[in-house]
């Protein structure tokens, strides 16, 4: 990775990173009880729970790997499909699954590492063959918004474009139209895993508990995504 504290940007950093991710994320996760698990606080960072951190994690890795590489890819055995219909479920279960059916940690881990060492084979992939960089191309409506937020889906496509120069890049005949490699989609989402594992780590320390894994990537991603 370039320089202390940055975040994996090659396919090969990304890859070693996927490998390691639910591991640390399952570190910080032990030994919480459920009041731990679900404890929120005042600050951007504890609007959302660990519990509702680990199932954000687990959603969108799973959700972003079928995306570019569907169903028939995943390594485990189908479930409920209907959970992944879109991001925008209900306020309660915004980008995660459904709280009621799925808030089991040890499910949610189980799917985060699965998704993950999915994303790491594929990585290792394209870092082999890297002429399998193709592009999808998405189109929003401009008043299209984030989740269950007021954030508009293009001012959230804007500042990833920023980030993932080289794997973002907006569509100059569609306003609203943005073109993303498969790196650029497994990066931009490994990134964002690690602002919410780095959240969980703050949580641990608002309880007054030390971080299993502080030495874990932090870097220039915060600027352009708050931490949540």
């Amino acid at each position: 990775m370039t320089g202390n504290g940055s975040y994996p940007r090659t396919a090969a950093e990304c890859a070693d990173v996927y490998r390691k991710l639910a591991e640390w994320t399952r570190g910080e996760m032990e030994g919480l009880t459920d009041d731990q698990l679900d404890r929120t606080g005042p600050e951007e960072w504890a609007g959302w729970s660990p519990r509702r951190q680990l199932s954000h994690m687990a959603y969108i890795t799973t959700r972003w790997f079928m995306i570019w590489y569907g169903a028939i890819s995943l390594p485990w055995n189908p479930f409920d499909m209907s959970q992944f219909g879109t991001f925008i479920n209900t306020p309660l279960d915004d980008r995660s699954f459904s709280d009621a059916r799925y808030r089991d940690p040890e499910w949610l881990l189980a799917r985060l590492g699965e998704a993950c060492a999915a994303s790491a084979d594929r990585l290792g992939d394209l870092e082999k063959n890297p002429e399998n960089e193709r592009a999808l191309f998405f189109v929003f409506p401009e008043d299209a918004c984030v989740g269950a937020t007021d954030e508009r889906v293009t001012d959230l496509w804007s500042r990833t474009a920023t980030c993932h120069a080289d794997g973002v890049t907006p569509d100059p005949d569609h306003p609203c139209g943005y073109r993303m490699t498969p790196l650029g989609t497994l990066r931009h989402t490994l990134w964002d895993n690690l602002i919410h594992l780095r959240s969980l780590r703050m949580h641990r320390e608002a309880m007054g508990l030390a971080p299993v894994h502080p030495e874990v990537p932090v870097g220039g991603y915060a600027p352009a995504y708050p931490v949540r």
